[in-house]
């Protein structure tokens, strides 16, 4: 903590005592002048008597003082709001601060017409770094290879982007795509006890009846299929019946010459070559990734980044917001623990992406790391690269100045990362392949299945975004 220090500023003489609590708190005191608070206690007055109606007199000719009299405490709780509404803001402008979250009026002295009134307001802004313990850092990092069984799945990857749905009328198997209709009827009663029409469905799925899936693997499309099951433990006898109107199989095609002209290569050495090339690559984005990463967490692990607990809030509400707009109390009550735990996940999710994106963005002020406009269009053209099928999209995302600003900003954290990368002396940590770099971790299926058992059964699109420093969009 730091010693208050004022803050001079021309607007009425305002002196603002400014204490610094920690990295992102700021104390400030300061006294609204006597001269105003009485204009403030006339405007109010004068509002009151043009409203009120008094016994003998015109509206809005009632003397001050009996109106102040009759509502005293509305008169003061109002100039007191006028008050705060305009010098709280002319305080923080008198420093210079850039608050982010709302300012917290945490006492006021006494209030009279008399008087300058003090004030004492707690903000938060986001912290100032000077960050240490970067360079020289001895950092170790995961080392991805790719052997040949990292080249083959790309291959097979190519191919499958040329699979296509072809119509099967006999001899469905396990995962094609149906269309069906059925009925199952217990023996001797008078309905079904389950009916579908028209349901669509993958031939293996768990959540088709067992009966149903096995009596599609020998029906033909269009035919009714009838099949008499026998009493099985708790069931009892029932007849299934089942119309598959349509079926699609997924084929994929061979990984030969024909493959390779039909995705542009002259043949499949040429495809090969090119897939090689592309596995390459994701590879050497992989380790540099994997070192960016080691560098950036050893960054974070030296340098204490506090972080204003109000922003880190208005984050988390503007992304529970996109996700599921503006929940009613009754809405709320029914997601229970599962939208609380996903406040709690957003919330170390936001807080993470926030101090990584102050730490980069300290480390490129300090590295005086300013991207041109060649940068930023390079920038733009690696993103249009990566999903090609967004192309327009992306030039409307990042047509106008913010959408340039929030590429700049990219550039600068992807600069700022490399300079640490080069700061740091690395040695090989554990080998992994490609492939197995990919696959989710153990701790990421854990945390896909981590649901509440009210809502395992449910679908839940969310889309929870957190703004870090490959985020798409400001």
């Amino acid at each position: 903590m730091t010693a208050a220090q004022p803050s001079q500023t021309n607007n009425q003489n305002l002196d603002v005592q400014v204490e610094t609590l920690g990295q992102v708190r700021r104390r400030l005191r300061f006294a609204v002048p006597q001269a105003q608070v009485a204009v403030a206690f006339a405007a109010t007055t004068a509002k009151f008597a043009s409203k009120v109606r008094v016994a003998g007199f015109r509206p809005g000719k009632a003397p001050a003082a009996m109106i102040e009299r009759m509502h005293g405490v509305e008169i003061r709780r109002n100039a007191l709001d006028d008050l705060l509404k305009v010098w709280v803001f002319k305080a923080i402008q008198a420093t210079g601060l850039n608050p982010v979250g709302r300012p917290e009026v945490e006492s006021v002295g006494e209030l009279a017409r008399d008087k300058p009134l003090t004030v004492q307001v707690m903000c938060e802004v986001l912290p100032t770094l000077e960050l240490t313990g970067y360079e020289g850092a001895a950092l170790t990092a995961d080392t991805i290879v790719a052997d040949a069984e990292d080249v083959a799945a790309a291959l097979e990857a190519k191919a499958r982007e040329r699979a296509e749905q072809v119509p099967v009328e006999t001899g469905i198997q396990n995962g094609d795509d149906a269309v069906a209709s059925w009925s199952i009827t217990d023996a001797g009663a008078d309905a079904p006890r389950e009916t579908a029409e028209q349901r669509r469905f993958v031939l293996g799925a768990e959540h088709v009846p067992y009966e149903i899936n096995e009596l599609a693997l020998t029906a033909t499309v269009g035919t009714e299929a009838v099949a008499e099951r026998p009493a099985e433990g708790t069931l009892t006898a029932r007849t299934v019946k089942l119309t598959i109107h349509e079926a699609h199989r997924t084929e994929i095609p061979q990984v030969d010459a024909e493959l390779a002209k039909d995705l542009g290569h002259a043949d499949l050495a040429a495809l090969q070559a090119a897939v090689q090339a592309e596995v390459d690559a994701d590879v050497a984005k992989r380790n540099l990734e994997a070192r960016r990463n080691a560098a950036v967490d050893h960054l974070l692990a030296q340098n204490t980044v506090e972080l204003p607990s109000s922003f880190v809030d208005e984050l988390v509400d503007q992304q529970l917001a996109q996700s599921f707009g503006h929940l009613d109390e009754k809405t709320l009550k029914s997601l229970g623990r599962f939208f609380q735990q996903m406040r709690v996940d957003m919330r170390k999710n936001t807080e993470s992406a926030l101090r990584r994106g102050l730490v980069l963005e300290a480390i490129a002020d300090k590295l005086a790391i300013a991207p041109d406009d060649a940068a930023i269009d390079a920038k733009l053209a690696e993103l249009i690269a990566q999903s090609p099928s967004r192309q327009e999209r992306l030039k409307r995302e990042y047509a106008d100045q913010s959408g340039r600003d929030e590429l700049r900003r990219r550039v600068r954290s992807d600069r700022a990362m490399d300079e640490l990368v080069k700061l740091a002396t690395f040695t090989e940590g554990a080998q992994k392949t490609l492939r197995a770099a990919k696959a989710p971790s153990p701790q990421e299926l854990a945390e896909d299945g981590d649901l509440d058992d009210d809502h395992a059964d449910h679908d839940h699109d969310h889309g929870g975004h957190v703004h870090d420093e490959n985020c798409n969009h400001g």
